[in-house]
Order: C-alpha cells, then structure tokens, then sequence
C-alpha cells in the first residue's frame, strides 16, 4: 500500500471515529470526507483501467460501514 493510501485510510478513519462519538454530524463528515473519496476514487478508475477492470466507485456509505 502507497503512502498516500495510508493517508487517506487514516483521515477517513478519523472521520469515521469523530462522527460516531458525537463531534461531528453526519452532513459535516460527508463534507470533510469528500476530496478524500474523490482523489481514491480517482485513483481506482486509474488502476482499473490500467488492469481492463471494470470500475466500482467508493461512496461515503461504503467507507463508514
């Protein structure tokens, strides 16, 4: 896994740990999150089409589960 993956599963992590303890809404983690999910989701459409896989986006929903 790339240094910037840890990144991103670190901010979306703490994300996550905020919003279920109370600090943040459920709206204010979906706008925190946000360019998070864009840049992976970016990132994944790249990969997918380098191996001719088909590309399943991430959604905020998936990544808080």
């Amino acid at each position: 896994m790339t240094e910037q993956a840890h990144r991103n599963r670190d901010t979306i992590t703490d994300i996550r740990g905020r919003m279920l303890r109370g600090v943040i809404t459920y709206e204010e983690a979906q706008a925190e999150a946000k360019p998070v999910i864009d840049a992976m989701n970016k990132r994944s459409a790249e990969i997918a089409k380098e191996n001719d896989d088909k590309f399943r986006p991430l959604s905020f929903k998936s990544l808080m589960r």
